[in-house]
């Protein structure tokens, strides 16, 4: 596992994607790739990202 890689709260995600902690929640259940630690949730950065994009493509088409 390279050390680059950020796994970001709840919070810090949609503070990156300027939208509320509800939203986010939302695009868990629609597929955003996140990780389950015990009881807690991170997503990988660079997933998200990905995620984001391959989604807001697929829209656009």
């Amino acid at each position: 596992m390279s050390s680059d890689i950020k796994f970001l709260t709840v919070e810090d995600v949609a503070e990156m994607l300027q939208v509320t902690r509800t939203t986010i929640y939302n695009l868990k259940k629609k597929g955003m790739p996140f990780i389950k630690l015990g009881k807690n949730i991170r997503f990988d950065q660079d997933e998200v990202v990905e995620w984001v994009k391959s989604k807001s493509m697929s829209e656009t088409k």
